[in-house]
């Protein structure tokens, strides 16, 4: 059966690496083809943070894209931290860069419809790929309705549990590298400073940590995330853990008093970064979660996704102009990742794991409500 389409790139997810990958893409002359399984607009369990990376790599695609986000209108800035310590002790840090907070079902949509605007990418919703087959001459996919489309190479921006990774590389999930996490959303909780998102590291639940993003309306995402090795041997029951911070917490508990829960609980998981991994071979390249490229301190992997994809595609319009899709040839996008985000999130992952340490965090936060520089440390590492 002949395939119905054939095309220069399939792209497998259109999160934030996917739209990222395929914005960059629009005007190299490759004709694109972008996948999801679900339509949109669609959710996506997450902590609805975008870090000041977001607004970079829009404005390398294309500065009226930053211009675009600027006047999304979906979203708050978010200008700092509140860290709560054990002791609850209390410091708050401003960005260098602010960023945002924007609940994924509008900012995904928001992402595709940058894409839906570009004539020469096609966009296909609503069906998954079922089968990936990549020979010596193309790629071949075959859709969950038994459609099937030829590519040239093949982009996997489809998620943690990404089926171009298990066609690919099949990594198996390191525990140490992973965390899981669950998020609700509540409306009117006291005290929530406009543009500030909270985190509190509650001593029992260490190195885990509780958040509290204000989104718009009243809205916050709340939510509770921990390293699935700690979870798995302290038997953690995250959406337990959720409610048992809240209410044992004497300052949570005050705020919460009169706080509505809009949502249950859901849980997701992050595939962290911070060491060097196989992401690219012959005719494919993984981004985003896909890649493991999450945050492993503060969990935030939307603006690390979306550098990913920015940065899969220049490997692509190389691979292009040589006509060469071999591994050795797609491995220059590894060493951009290398280079630009992975020593980023070693450093991360270093400091990840003196969370630990109740005494170290309250000591570092009391420091830091009487130290700029030390706030300063602070703010840099979250």
């Amino acid at each position: 059966m002949q395939p119905f389409l054939r095309v220069d790139v399939l792209i497998a997810g259109a999160g934030p690496a996917g739209t990222a990958c395929a914005l960059a893409l629009a005007k190299s002359g490759l004709s694109v083809v972008i996948i999801d399984k679900k339509v949109f607009p669609r959710d996506k369990i997450c902590g609805d943070a975008l870090g000041g990376r977001v607004k970079s790599v829009l404005r390398k695609i294309d500065p009226a894209l930053e211009v675009a986000l600027k006047d999304f209108e979906q979203k708050s800035i978010s200008k700092g931290w509140k860290l709560v310590a054990p002791n609850g002790k209390q410091v708050e840090v401003l960005f260098t860069t602010s960023g945002y907070i924007s609940r994924r079902l509008d900012f995904d949509c928001f992402l595709y419809q940058q894409v839906q605007k570009e004539k020469s990418i096609q966009c296909i919703e609503g069906c998954g790929i079922k089968q990936i087959q990549i020979g010596n001459d193309n790629v071949l996919i075959t859709l969950d309705d038994e459609r099937s489309i030829q590519a040239e190479v093949i982009i996997g921006c489809d998620g943690a549990h990404s089926i171009v990774q298990k066609s690919t590389v099949a990594r198996k999930v390191d525990e140490a590298f992973y965390s899981g996490a669950v998020r609700a959303y509540y409306r009117n909780i006291e005290g929530i400073q406009p543009n500030i998102i909270e985190i509190h590291l509650a001593k029992d639940f260490l190195p885990g940590y509780f958040w509290i993003f204000p989104i718009q309306d009243g809205v916050s995402n709340v939510g509770f995330g921990m390293l699935t090795k700690d979870i798995s041997q302290r038997k953690v029951n995250l959406k337990e853990a959720l409610t048992t911070i809240i209410q044992n917490s004497p300052l949570l508990a005050s705020r919460f008093k009169n706080a509505e829960a809009i949502t249950k609980p859901e849980g997701f998981g992050l595939p962290l970064g911070g060491r060097k991994l196989q992401l690219s071979g012959d005719r494919f390249i993984l981004c985003g979660d896909a890649a493991s490229l999450i945050d492993p301190l503060n969990g935030e992997g939307i603006g690390n996704a979306m550098l990913s994809g920015y940065l899969a595609a220049q490997s692509i319009v190389k691979a292009f102009e040589n006509q060469d899709f071999s591994a050795s040839q797609l491995n220059s996008y590894d060493r951009a990742i290398n280079e630009k985000l992975i020593p980023e999130l070693r450093q991360k992952l270093r400091f990840q794991k003196l969370l630990n340490r109740p005494w170290l965090i309250n000591g570092l936060v009391s420091l830091g409500a009487s130290n700029g520089w030390i706030r300063r440390y602070i703010g840099k590492k979250l």
